[in-house]
Formats: structure tokens, C-alpha cells, sequence
């Protein structure tokens, strides 16, 4: 293959269109003066109706305040969105310069882009050239070419470009295209030299094609042994050697050029090569042998390690570390074995040895007496538990497999228990939200069919009627709104909402929450008090989800709060965390588990006096659980405690 048709090149060609992109097109456009930089009339309003885009620009330090974007004029805003532009240009223009562009002097070129302005640094004198490539690539081997294509389609180029024979700048592509040569050449030269070494070798081959492979006799006892192996073996054999001689390769030119510059390293090789050669052509012959007397296949097959230890093999999962233990010990008798056979020879030691062994075995008699009776103990356990009967703690200590059982069990009996538990809440929150959810829908149905009634009376006045009507209004939304929040609680707890994560001021949204809500809580009677580690305190979510988060937490306090006492509001870092508190006095006593607020329709007041859907900390909770944040309730008394723990950016 042409070294203008590879990969490499092609990478090289690609690395000079992204410098020209970059320098030629892009660089003038973001080196603009800030007061040339064009703000459209839809970019003034879509400023005014997206606000948070602009929010760290509308913090006044001085006063701790955020300004509203609404308060600035049209000439203000054009110059902040004008500021935003430049700061954007700002960071574009230092990853351009501080961009290695490796080919960026490697050719001339002729390129126009998708405005038709054309860019050349064609000489006025001819200059010869070693290679021309038109963009986009229409030659050979395409598919290497494909990001070259791909590119220039995004810049919107195309043209020429000329390499030329003599390098330009710290353009290393002539470098790499003698060096593609050159390995061309030794790849040639290695190949010829490696055919010619194999024709003795398959001279031979010929020779001994028709007799008996016989091996010499200092090496029959290898042979014996190779037939007495299992057939897994000798297969494990077969692909090993394979796959050395595929490691001794010398048909890649990397390694011909390394052995040109090494002749011993290259004469160790071809050894090893031949040796392989010689190991394979036995192993292959062997092999033609077996394929040629299917029943000796057969016969070595039943013989082997998969057909004699099938019912070792399917039990070994659970077993493992038994199998583990009996291998060890297989080898540490054996050498045992050894050390008794040296020790023969003196009598002291021998005496010693025997004594050491006796020891040893007696310790081993008593492990297995313990484990037996371990084993016992679970085995009872079990029959209880598959009986239904209470059970109590395996306690075994130690380390192992059965100590390791023992706790799994365990371990399974608390599951059990837990398992039964959850099952019975369950059961008691579904009965509760059957409930709730036919209360929450039937009063207001009730109320509107009832007020439907006394509108269709012919003895009322008009004044009445509507009244009546205004009353089955309110009603009415009243209903829509809950059956919205209950979809939309839904849709949070099965997951089925689309998350548009960017990067939020949570302080600013905090802000624009309480400014939301401050009619409210003077109307309660309700003092905030607010306190934040940081001005700005970013995290990667969605920003409307976490208004609507805010918005349910407060309007939560409004519902439930004691009138005439405050409510603390606390947004810290922890770590990699930000941190948001809210506390504050509950007017209703709690008489159950305030975990169960998070449960849909679940209100705190029993009675279901106030207004609200019971759903509205069930939504925080499935926001929150979709931005992998934590949220907890917690309550001392009266004190009503929410902790919102979300990764910070």
C-alpha cells in the first residue's frame, strides 16, 4: 500500500485541516473587539425569558443581592450578553494558542470554505511537490480517509493541498514516509531471507514424509511421557506452540529492522524459530495420525481430565475453596513425602520427622472433627428454617469456607426478616394510599356534584348561580391540580422523565424561590432566616427540577409550619457536597414514622384539614433520586428537619 493511502498519513492530513480550521477561519472570528461583537434582538429577549444563562453576571457582591434581568434595560442587556460573547471568544482564542499543531507548516494549500472565500499559500514559483491530495479524499483506500472526509465536511472546505519534497516547519511526514520505506525494503529483504531458510527445512519434510518420525533415543522417554498426557494437555501443547512460533514471527517489518541492528538477538530467533518448526511438524503428524483412527481419539478422550472428573468439574463453584484447600494439601503431603524419604537415611531425623507427622495428622483429625460438628450446627438451622420455625444466629468464628456459610445464612435469616417487615408497611401503605387517594379525589368530586345540583335549581337567583358556578370552578381546578400532581408523581417514581442537566446556581435558585414565596410566608407569619458558605454554589442538574424541588419544600413550610415562628434556611459545602438544611417548628404533632412523608398522599395532618396534594415532598424525593441526590427527614420533637445532600460542580 502507498504511504499516501494509509492511516498515518491520512492522521497527518487531518491534523493540517483541523490547524487551518482553527487559525485561518476560526481565530479572526473570536479575536473580535468586545464592542463589535453582534447582539441580535432575539438574543435580547431569549435573555429575558432564560435568565439563569446570565445569572452569575447579575450578582452584586456589595449588597450579597441578585439582580433581576428583567430590571435592566435593552441597551444593558445587549452589553452583558456582549461581555458573555468575549469571555466565550476569550477561552476559544487560548486553546487555539495553546494547541500543539504538529503539521500545521506541512503544506501548500488552495482551500475555500462554505462562505466561498478562498485561502492560498501557493508560491509564485513552482515548487515540486511529492505528493497532491484533494479535499474532500476521492482516492484508494477511502476508509482510512474517513475522518479526513468527515472533518473538511464540518469545516465546510475544500481545494487542494500540495506536500512538498522539501520539509516545511516541524512537519515530520517526509520523516515518517522514508521511514514507511524503509521498513518496505527490510520487509522485502527479511521475507526473501526467511523463504530461503525454509527450503532445507522443507526438503526434509519431504524426506521424512513416508517413514516413522523416530526421535533419537535420549529423548524417546519425552515421547512416552507426551502419549500418556491427557488430550487436554497435548491440545494446550499444540496452541502454545502455535502460538510461540507466532511470537518468533519474523514477517513484520518492525522486527526485521530491529534484527538488521541485532545479529545475535537474530540468530537466537531463527534458532528458537527452527526448534518450534521442528516441535510443530512432530505435533502435527501426531495429530494427522489421530484424525485418521477416530477410536483413538475416543479412547483419549474418556480418558481425559474433562471425562474423568465431570462430576468435580460441575460441583467446583461451590466447592472452590475446598477443592483449593485438598490441592494444597495434596502438595504439601507430598512434599512431606519427600522430606520422610531423605530423612530414612539417619535415624534421628527419621524420629524426628515421624513425630513432627504424628502431630500434624492429629491436628488435622481434630480441624475435620470441628468442621463436622460446624456443619451439623448449620445443617439444623437449615431444617428449621425450610419448616417455618424461628431460628437464632449461627455464631462460628474464624475464616474459611463454613464460617463464610454460616454468616451468608445468617446473614439471609435477617433478610428474611426484613424482607417480612417491608412486606408489612407495604401492605399498611397501600391500604393508606387507597384511602387517601379516594378521600383526596371523592371530597371535591362531591363538592362540585353537590354545587352542579343547587346551580341547576330554578328558585335561585343569578347572583347565586354564579356564585355556585365560581365555587365549582375553584373546585374544579382544585381536582385538576391534583390529579397533575399525581401524574407528574408518576412519572417521577418509574423514572420516566427527561433530566436537562447544566451547570446551576443553586444560590440564585434558591433566591428566586423565596423571592417567590415571601408574600407567603409574611402572610404565615413565617421569618426566614438564610445562610449560604458562598455567593455562587454551582451543581450540575436541572435547574427547573430543582425550582420545582424548592418550590414544594416552601410551600410544604407554608402548609405546615407554626405561624409566628422561623424557619432556617442553610445551603453549606461538605467535601464534594453541597449541603441544604431546612428547618422549622411543625404545627401538627407527628405521630408516626416521617419517613413515610415521602409516601404519595401522605399528609401531616391526619385530619387532611389543609390545603395540598399530600404529594409534594413524593415529588422532591423522585427529583431528587433521579440526580443521584440524597434526601432525608428527620424530626426532634416539633423540629421538622429536610436534608438535601447533591454533588457539587
Amino acid at each position: 500500500m502507498n504511504y499516501f493511502e494509509s492511516s498515518q498519513y491520512a492522521s497527518q492530513v487531518d491534523d493540517f485541516l483541523h490547524w487551518f480550521y482553527d487559525i485561518k477561519i476560526q481565530l479572526p472570528q473570536v479575536s473580535i473587539p468586545l464592542d463589535s461583537i453582534e447582539v441580535s434582538k432575539e438574543e435580547i429577549l431569549d435573555a429575558k425569558v432564560n435568565s439563569n444563562q446570565y445569572s452569575n453576571y447579575l450578582y452584586n457582591e456589595n449588597t450579597d443581592e441578585q439582580i433581576s434581568i428583567t430590571s435592566l434595560s435593552d441597551e444593558e442587556l445587549k452589553q452583558l450578553i456582549q461581555f458573555s460573547k468575549y469571555e466565550k471568544n476569550q477561552q476559544l482564542l487560548q486553546e487555539y494558542q495553546n494547541y500543539n499543531y504538529s503539521e500545521k507548516d506541512a503544506f501548500y494549500y488552495q482551500l475555500t470554505d462554505t462562505n466561498g472565500a478562498t485561502y492560498s499559500n501557493l508560491p509564485s514559483d513552482s515548487v515540486p511537490t511529492l505528493n497532491t491530495i484533494q479535499i474532500p479524499y476521492k482516492g484508494n483506500n477511502q476508509d482510512n480517509f474517513a475522518r479526513v472526509n468527515n472533518n473538511s465536511h464540518n469545516y465546510g472546505l475544500t481545494g487542494t493541498l500540495y506536500l512538498p519534497k522539501a520539509s516545511m516547519g516541524d512537519s515530520t511526514i517526509l520523516q515518517s514516509y522514508q521511514q514507511y520505506t524503509n521498513n518496505k525494503i527490510f520487509l522485502v529483504i527479511g521475507f526473501t531471507i526467511t523463504m530461503i531458510s525454509l527450503l532445507p527445512l522443507y526438503h526434509y519434510y519431504k524426506k521424512i514424509q513416508s517413514t516413522s518420525i523416530q526421535l533419537p533415543e535420549q529423548l524417546k522417554w519425552i515421547e512416552a511421557k507426551y502419549k500418556t498426557l491427557p488430550i487436554e494437555i497435548k491440545v494446550i501443547l499444540f496452541i502454545w506452540t502455535i502460538i510461540l512460533l507466532q511470537d518468533y514471527t519474523v514477517f513484520g517489518y518492525w522486527n526485521i529492522q530491529y534484527m538488521f541492528s541485532h545479529w545475535l538477538n537474530t540468530i537466537t530467533k531463527f534458532a528458537s524459530i527452527f526448534l518450534l518448526i521442528y516441535v510443530f511438524i512432530l505435533q502435527f503428524k501426531r495429530l494427522i495420525y489421530l484424525l485418521k483412527n477416530p477410536s483413538i481419539i475416543k479412547k483419549e478422550w474418556e480418558n481425559g481430565l474433562y471425562s474423568t472428573n465431570i462430576d468435580d468439574i460441575r460441583n467446583l463453584p461451590i466447592y472452590r475453596k475446598v477443592f483449593t484447600k485438598v490441592l494444597m494439601y495434596t502438595i504439601f503431603i507430598g512434599l512431606w513425602g519427600i522430606i520422610i524419604g531423605t530423612s530414612i537415611i539417619d535415624g534421628f531425623a527419621f524420629l524426628l520427622v515421624g513425630a513432627i507427622s504424628f502431630v500434624l495428622a492429629l491436628i488435622v483429625l481434630l480441624k475435620i472433627q470441628r468442621s463436622c460438628k460446624t456443619i451439623q450446627v448449620i445443617n439444623d438451622s437449615l431444617d428449621s428454617m425450610a419448616q417455618g420455625k424461628s431460628t437464632s444466629d449461627i455464631h462460628i468464628s474464624g475464616q474459611g469456607l463454613i464460617p463464610d456459610m454460616a454468616k451468608n445464612i445468617n446473614i439471609i435469616r435477617e433478610g428474611f426478616i426484613l424482607s417480612n417487615q417491608k412486606q408489612s408497611n407495604s401492605e399498611r401503605l397501600k391500604t393508606e394510599l387507597i384511602t387517601n387517594v379516594s378521600h383526596d379525589l371523592r371530597t371535591p368530586l362531591t363538592s362540585i356534584l353537590n354545587y352542579v345540583d343547587l346551580a341547576k335549581r330554578s328558585d335561585i337567583t343569578a347572583e347565586e348561580r354564579q356564585e355556585y358556578l365560581q365555587i365549582i370552578d375553584n373546585k374544579s381546578k382544585r381536582l385538576k391540580v391534583l390529579i397533575d400532581d399525581l401524574f407528574e408523581a408518576s412519572k417521577m417514581a418509574s423514572g420516566a422523565v427527561e433530566l436537562y442537566k447544566e451547570q446551576v446556581d443553586l444560590v440564585a435558585l434558591m433566591h428566586q424561590s423565596i423571592a417567590e414565596y415571601e408574600d407567603k410566608f409574611i402572610e404565615h407569619q413565617l421569618i426566614l432566616r438564610s445562610k449560604t458558605s458562598a455567593p455562587q454554589m454551582y451543581a450540575y442538574c436541572d435547574g427547573r427540577k430543582m425550582y420545582r424541588v424548592f418550590e414544594n419544600l416552601f410551600g410544604n413550610i407554608i402548609k405546615y409550619a407554626q405561624s409566628g415562628t422561623r424557619v432556617y434556611l442553610e445551603m453549606l459545602y461538605e467535601g464534594s457536597e453541597i449541603v441544604i438544611t431546612l428547618k422549622n417548628i411543625s404545627n401538627y404533632e407527628l405521630g408516626f414514622d416521617i419517613v413515610e412523608l415521602t409516601e404519595r398522599f401522605k399528609r401531616g395532618d391526619s385530619s387532611r384539614n389543609t390545603e395540598g396534594s399530600g404529594l409534594g415532598l413524593a415529588i422532591v424525593k423522585s427529583i431528587l433520586d433521579l440526580h443521584g441526590a440524597t434526601f432525608e427527614l428527620s424530626q426532634d420533637g416539633d423540629l421538622f428537619k429536610v436534608t438535601i445532600k447533591i454533588k457539587k460542580l
